[in-house]
């Protein structure tokens, strides 16, 4: 009898063993993906290598190696590195940038996919399928900036992540003070400049001829072809920089290349941060002196307080190449917010071809 009671409760309490084993594996949560690997600007390319050696391959390097935009020399937009597809394993899963290019005869038409954080965080995987080679070719060609922009926005969400680990607080607070906005202003970046709605935050090296600076300043909205008109955004730009950013000689400033139109700056539409916005870039210099670099501008509006926001980076290092470095820039003013915004994360996507 003991025996039989004994053996009952035993069962009984391997039941309920099994039922906590099992309920604690469907509830814990999946293990976090690591963080992504790879240098600043690296793009992992993964295709058949009959694809890579003919006009496929060669069209992926005109469009991944092409020169990035207003620098005073010439750099890729990126540093591609090429993997056969067989070659392909778990290695390489966790690069922060890779691109698939699938040929497949049996397919209708062509797609697209995004995938956001698929084996790493932050990353981007982008898988190009199509039936021949031509359609290939056509979706880089016609899509090149769109596959810039997720790109460079991974690139941006990589190294906002480690300036908010390296916060530079006062010059963090300043900011949010003067202007309503949180942006990773990380160690280093000191205020050098404030004046009527303008700060110029600065970022030098102590034994060599080095710059990166992010500059902030807003104006009353009054009308959009006033305020959005390029000419305009240009001239407003030349007249903060002549104010407030003085060159290293008396009667010297900063202004932008005028007068040859290969240097007018580059105009587009961009949605910063869900908001409509016009960037701008160019080169810089110093009137009177020698010194120039290239520049980013973003003019946009916060329509709670109908303030206009001009937003500039720029970077000055002449011993150096300077792609990485703007980009630095770049994403510290890509990382603004207003306070009482909330974090969206994105989907996984397919998206019509152009």
């Amino acid at each position: 009898m003991i025996t039989k009671r004994i053996h009952r409760y035993f069962r009984l309490f391997l039941t309920v063993v099994i039922l906590a084993a099992v309920t604690s594996c469907a509830t814990s949560e999946r293990p976090p993906k690591p963080t992504a690997s790879g240098r600043a600007g690296e793009l992992l390319v993964i295709m058949d290598p009959y694809l890579w050696d003919g006009r496929v391959g060669n069209t992926f390097k005109e469009v991944f190696r092409a020169p990035v935009p207003m620098l005073p020399q010439a750099e890729p937009m990126f540093n591609v590195i090429y993997v056969p597809t067989r070659e392909f394993s778990r290695v390489f899963e966790t690069h922060r940038h890779i691109f698939f290019i699938e040929l497949d005869e049996s397919l209708s038409s062509p797609s697209i996919e995004f995938s956001r954080d698929a084996w790493a965080r932050p990353q981007l995987v982008v898988r190009v399928k199509a039936p021949s080679q031509e359609s290939v070719i056509r979706i880089l060609n016609n899509n090149a900036q769109t596959f810039y922009d997720r790109y460079l926005a991974v690139e941006y969400i990589r190294l906002e992540n480690a300036y908010r680990r390296m916060i530079k607080h006062d010059s963090h607070q300043r900011v949010k003070e003067m202007f309503g906005i949180d942006m990773a202003i990380p160690e280093g970046y000191f205020v050098a400049v404030e004046g009527e709605d303008f700060i110029w935050l600065r970022k030098t090296a102590t034994r060599e001829e080095f710059d990166q600076s992010v500059m902030i300043w807003t104006l009353d909205y009054t009308d959009p072809e006033t305020d959005f008109d390029i000419d305009v955004i240009w001239a407003r730009r030349d007249s903060i920089t002549q104010r407030y950013v003085p060159g290293q000689f008396p009667g010297t400033y900063m202004t932008t290349y005028r007068g040859d139109q290969e240097l007018r700056p580059d105009f587009r539409e961009v949605s910063f941060n869900d908001m409509y916005a016009i960037e701008a870039r160019s080169l810089w210099r110093v009137e009177g002196d020698f010194m120039g670099g290239p520049f980013v501008t973003y003019t946009f509006v916060d329509e709670d307080t109908n303030r206009l926001f001009m937003i500039d980076g720029w970077v000055f290092a002449p011993k150096y190449d300077k792609r990485d470095y703007m980009r630095q820039v770049e994403a510290i003013i890509w990382s603004l917010s207003f306070p009482e915004e909330e974090d969206e994360e994105e989907e996984d996507e397919e998206e019509e071809l152009v």
